[in-house]
């Protein structure tokens, strides 16, 4: 009766403090060290970032409809080089389901001719005057192309928000979800029971890196294409 009792307060105080009583509890045991890049960081010293201990790092490969990121080669050949395991990403800016194919086409032909270990990743986070409905309907149409064109299965990437308030076609969570949220233990994750990487830290700190922070993160085995 008494754990009972326990069991309604906790459920109770979740509730009033505005968190889910069946907020995911992902096991930290399978992740590995991770970061994710892009031009912003400048030209990495990749042979320090792996004697960090960093074993993963996602890559930016391009934006939108025809702009690829200008270290975007070399970031995974040095990567490679220094036994690191990599993973692409591309920031969308597709405003209907055609241009979210068209520019799952792009994604896919940029990457195409590269070695890598991680799901290809769309990162849609600008969304401007769009419905949640168009928002759903451009990400399932970007995500279902991406998958066709690579052959491969893919993720989506998505601050804690977005993935609780904004991606939430039941559909979307057969693909894998990489959360961002700071200073907390544990992320939301919306639809999803769990999360398959988290992007825990915008401002850290890595030898090799000049820049004055980076996105750390955890890799699930969920996110690598061979697990």
């Amino acid at each position: 009766m008494l754990k009972r009792f326990f069991v309604i307060f906790l459920c109770c105080v979740l509730i009033l403090s505005g968190l889910s009583p069946s907020a995911p509890q992902t096991a930290i045991a399978h992740t590995r060290n991770g970061i994710d890049v892009s031009e912003w960081q400048g030209r990495i010293q990749w042979r320090k970032v792996a004697n960090t201990g960093i074993r993963y790092v996602y890559i930016r490969a391009c934006i939108g409809s025809n702009y690829v990121d200008s270290q975007f080669r070399r970031n995974h050949r040095n990567a490679k080089r220094y036994g690191l395991q990599t993973g692409f990403y591309h920031y969308i800016t597709a405003r209907s389901a055609a241009q979210a194919r068209s520019q799952a086409r792009f994604f896919a032909r940029t990457i195409a001719p590269y070695d890598y270990d991680l799901k290809p990743v769309m990162d849609f986070e600008s969304f401007g005057a769009l419905s949640k409905k168009e928002i759903n309907r451009i990400a399932l149409a970007y995500l279902r192309e991406l998958k066709k064109r690579t052959g491969k299965k893919v993720a989506i990437y998505s601050d804690s928000n977005n993935a609780v308030n904004t991606f939430t076609d039941k559909r979307l969570t057969r693909y894998a979800l990489w959360v961002a949220a700071y200073g907390v233990e544990n992320p939301h994750t919306g639809k999803w029971k769990s999360y398959s990487g988290w992007q825990h830290e915008d401002s850290g700190r890595l030898s090799g890196i000049p820049d004055d922070s980076v996105d750390l993160d955890y890799i699930c085995k969920e996110l690598r294409l061979k697990k």
